[in-house]
């Protein structure tokens, strides 16, 4: 594991998993006083090196979801033996983290380990933070992305897959309707952040040619 200070209140725990070929899998913290907000949990596995990196920060207060994908999620319940924080995801997304129904494009519904624990986010639950939440469907129903608006960094989830030139789109058999996931990235020209970090990919500086390229080389 890496951890990565990407400005002065955010961080970015950067692992890699085999599944079975080489993923990279990136989580955020971001650092609020003494306190530490956690975006994503990634898998089970990558937990203990999560909350050695977490303590070091600050005091673990909370844990916002992107979204409900196994690789985002699975880590949640272990975080919950050592810790009494509540979880956050989209309203959209709870039918699918409780095991109500399966994603649109899945027949089988997720086993996420915390089940009707996961709570509905609001602006409530972000505002004495200066963090803003953007509804970006399209890879699932309820994904979200988070924009740190006083260090100006896009925590994107899987909204995007990022080199360190270019956006490129999520797995497409993983997304629920992808001409709606690339849609959903207009956000970036409405923020306009200064950095994009994205759940699998690089850090990618913004500039105002990458989402039109984006949109040219993969909506149908």
């Amino acid at each position: 594991m890496n951890l990565i200070q990407l400005s002065q209140h955010v961080f970015k725990c950067e692992f890699e998993i085999d599944v079975p070929i080489h993923i990279p899998v990136n989580i955020w913290f971001i650092k609020d006083n003494d306190d530490v907000y956690l975006i994503d949990t990634g898998i089970e596995k990558l937990v203990d090196d999560q909350m050695k990196a977490a303590l070091a920060i600050g005091n673990p207060k909370a844990i916002l979801l992107t979204h409900g994908h196994s690789d985002h999620i699975r880590g949640a319940a272990k975080w919950l033996e050592n810790f009494n924080i509540p979880i956050y995801a989209h309203h959209k997304e709870l039918i699918y983290i409780n095991g109500e129904a399966p994603y649109p494009n899945k027949n089988i519904l997720e086993k996420t380990g915390v089940a009707n624990i996961v709570q509905p986010l609001t602006e409530q639950t972000l505002q004495h933070l200066p963090v803003q939440y953007y509804l970006t469907p399209g890879h699932s129903p309820g994904h979200v992305v988070y924009h740190h608006e006083l260090d100006n960094i896009l925590l994107s989830g899987d909204l995007f897959i990022t080199s360190k030139d270019d956006l490129h789109p999520p797995i497409r058999k993983f997304s629920v309707d992808m001409n709606e996931n690339i849609d959903s990235g207009a956000i970036i020209d409405e923020i306009k952040p200064t950095l994009i970090s994205s759940s699998h990919g690089q850090d990618l500086l913004y500039n105002k040619d990458l989402y039109k390229k984006y949109v040219l080389r993969y909506r149908d």
